[in-house]
């Protein structure tokens, strides 16, 4: 009698074992990485890694002075290229007077970068400071202070009001050939105005726009024929004007233009 065959068994190979040490080598790996990772942060943020060793100025600077700007912002150059303080640089850099604005930027590996904005100065303000283009103060030395500017007075706070109405006047004088050397507002809102010639105009504080209008309709219907022997003109009636005369120039005028 023949023997019977027995079937070859075939045996599983013990994959799960392999998986587990697959899963434990990944997660070694990524464990590795993330500490590399956070050493390495934390050695580019020591201040001796990446120093700041350079400070370029750029922009059209008439009033500032490059190293005196370097030199103010210089006590906050300090820390990590990454970690430098830029609102500090930017708040020191904006105290000198003729600076309007500072922007700071980072250029690797070691430069910080400032571009700058001067004010640009179209007024004189009260006694020692300067209106800017947009109605900001600001006080530089005296000895900076450009000439030919035009002097407005006014209370504090109204600075940006009275470089609108500085605008909007001699806007509307420059078809009379008038040009405005000051212009004026008390605590009341009552305005003045001077001209080149040495004309005078009060305004007063009502209906502004339209005294002004009536100014300009008058002082061009004939008044400004005239113009050398005036030293002001008041405008602050209903519907008229008063013309006080330069001295000893009063001329034979009826009062009507």
């Amino acid at each position: 009698m023949a023997a019977k065959k027995r079937g070859a068994t075939i045996k599983q190979k013990p994959v799960q074992q392999t998986r587990d040490w697959q899963q434990l080598f990944k997660q070694g790996l990524a464990a590795l990485l993330v500490m590399t990772a956070l050493v390495s942060v934390v050695y580019l943020h020591e201040a001796d890694t990446l120093p700041v060793k350079h400070v370029s100025v750029e922009g059209d600077m008439r009033h500032v002075d490059r190293e005196q700007l370097v030199e103010a912002v210089s006590p906050f150059v300090r820390g990590s290229f990454l970690d430098v303080d830029v609102a500090s640089i930017r708040q020191a850099g904006e105290q000198l007077p003729w600076i309007q604005q500072i922007q700071v930027r980072r250029v690797w590996p070691d430069t910080l970068h400032l571009v700058v904005q001067e004010h640009q100065a179209v007024a004189r303000w009260n006694e020692n400071s300067l209106v800017n283009n947009l109605g900001g103060v600001f006080t530089p030395g005296a000895e900076t202070i450009p000439v030919g500017l035009v002097q407005m007075n006014g209370p504090d706070g109204t600075s940006e009001l009275m470089a609108r109405k500085l605008v909007n006047i001699q806007q509307q004088v420059d078809v009379l050939g008038l040009r405005v050397t000051a212009i004026s507002m008390d605590k009341r809102r009552a305005w003045q105005v001077d001209f080149k010639d040495g004309l005078h105009l009060k305004l007063g504080r009502a209906d502004g726009d339209t005294r002004l209008q009536r100014f300009i309709d008058v002082y061009r219907g004939g008044l400004n024929g005239f113009r050398e022997q005036i030293e002001a003109i008041d405008m602050r009636y209903t519907n008229g004007l008063a013309v006080v005369w330069k001295d000893g120039q009063q001329p034979d005028f009826n009062g009507t233009v």
